[in-house]
């Protein structure tokens, strides 16, 4: 359990000078999150449930990180998902207590998804769009995000996470999207979306 904990606490605070991880980072227009459905998902799904992304008439900005084994079953993941209701201009400064924009971050042990790690949903801050091109979209997010436990385990999340983040995501399109990167179907198992 302390390696599991270690890197929980390495994905959450990137600390260490081990923690080094594979990122990318995408945008999808014509996209988006069902987030009242995703944030009344079973428990072990909370972690994941609100990175689905489908088509829609929204904007999405993500940011997905892996940190490979070194020893067995000590293999990491966060991800990041900002769901714009329509999409954003250059220069926008939205207001997250509004409902314009949904922020919704987790990180936990790969192998033990929605068993371990802990995930949140951002009710205030802000996310800034920099630029947007039909290209890309670089956001800055500031926010502070009341972390949980998917199975409620006491003292895994009892913390709150201060996330100032750039995010510069390159354009994809939906069906560009895996269970990783957050495509989601019922064939889908949560194993796939917590490693690419």
């Amino acid at each position: 359990m302390a390696a599991k904990n270690k890197l929980v606490m390495c994905a959450l605070l990137l600390t260490s000078p081990s923690c080094w991880a594979e990122e990318e980072a995408f945008s999808i227009d014509h996209a988006t999150v069902d987030v009242t459905s995703c944030q009344n998902s079973p428990a072990k799904e909370r972690m994941f449930a609100c990175h689905r992304i489908e088509r829609g008439e929204g904007y999405v900005v993500a940011t997905r990180r892996y940190w490979p084994a070194k020893r067995s079953d000590d293999d990491a993941f966060e991800k990041v998902t900002v769901v714009f209701h329509s999409k954003p201009r250059a220069g926008d400064k939205l207001d997250i207590s509004s409902q314009s924009v949904f922020v919704f971050f987790s990180a936990g042990p790969s192998s033990f998804p929605g068993k371990h790690g802990c995930y949140g949903a951002a009710k205030d801050g802000v996310v800034e769009i920099a630029s947007v091109s039909e290209s890309a979209m670089r956001i800055l997010v500031s926010t502070t995000i009341d972390l949980q436990s998917p199975l409620g385990f006491q003292g895994e999340c009892d913390q709150k996470k201060a996330m100032k983040r750039e995010i510069s995501g390159r354009a994809v399109r939906v069906d560009d999207l895996n269970a990783w990167r957050g495509r989601w179907d019922s064939s889908v198992d949560m194993w796939d979306e917590a490693r690419p």
